[in-house]
């Protein structure tokens, strides 16, 4: 089954995209946000659970910084990272050749913060035009159910049953470097990390150029043209 054929199934897909050596180097970069959690952009929002390190936690992440928003802001290597051509790939075959970007931010997951936010659809809370979205979420750890992994309720976005049954839920269990596209309007939860380890996801939103945003958007570089006809607007 080719990956439009499960995505329009399932609502979402699981690819195994980045190298171990990539993640390695994701991970350097989130560090060096998060291990002395001070922004150096009035638009780059790193949100922590504590002002003081923690000496109960995994030393990865000693303030439990839980949220990063606009992570594109925070250099150069942040910025390239949105433009992935092998993320982009997906998302076109997803969405078609004319691709926007939408916003970028990372969810952390220290040791035992719980999770709260519930069941939920993204385009709920970013309404757009058309139900055009799809999320990458890039996971720099291996995640199960006990690692504070996303809950997915296949074939949801197709139906509007707000909240699963115990048995239609999937938790996401995968290698770091693999990347879930999940369609806007698929349901899906976070869940709390119950092991000893911090676990990271870096999240990328894209849409397609024909969407509108109906709600504001004061998210770093929304709307920005990935690509056209299928081609990076930068090689035309």
């Amino acid at each position: 089954m080719n990956n439009t054929a499960a995505f329009e199934r399932d609502g979402y897909l699981v690819a195994d995209i980045f190298s171990d050596n990539e993640v390695a180097e994701m991970k350097k970069m989130l560090s060096g946000l998060i291990d002395t959690p001070v922004s150096k952009h009035p638009r780059l929002h790193i949100n922590a659970a504590s002002d003081k390190p923690l000496p109960q936690l995994d030393p990865y992440n000693p303030y439990a910084v839980w949220k990063i928003v606009n992570t594109p802001l925070a250099g150069d290597d942040w910025y390239a990272l949105i433009h992935d051509d092998r993320i982009l790939d997906v998302v076109g075959e997803l969405l078609g050749p004319d691709i926007n970007f939408h916003m970028g931010f990372a969810r952390l997951r220290p040791t035992g913060l719980k999770a709260e936010e519930g069941w939920h659809r993204d385009l709920d809370t970013d309404q757009h035009t058309r139900p055009e979205l799809v999320t990458a979420l890039i996971y720099l750890d291996d995640m199960d159910a006990e690692a504070g992994t996303t809950l997915i309720w296949p074939g949801s976005h197709r139906h509007r049953e707000p909240e699963p049954e115990h048995h239609e839920v999937v938790p996401i269990q995968t290698r770091p470097g693999a990347v879930l596209f999940l369609h806007c309007l698929t349901v899906h939860r976070a869940s709390t990390n119950m092991t000893a380890r911090h676990r990271s996801i870096l999240i990328h939103e894209y849409k397609s150029a024909q969407t509108v945003e109906l709600t504001p958007n004061d998210a770093a570089f929304g709307d920005l043209p990935m690509r056209r006809g299928g081609r990076n607007l930068s090689l035309l």
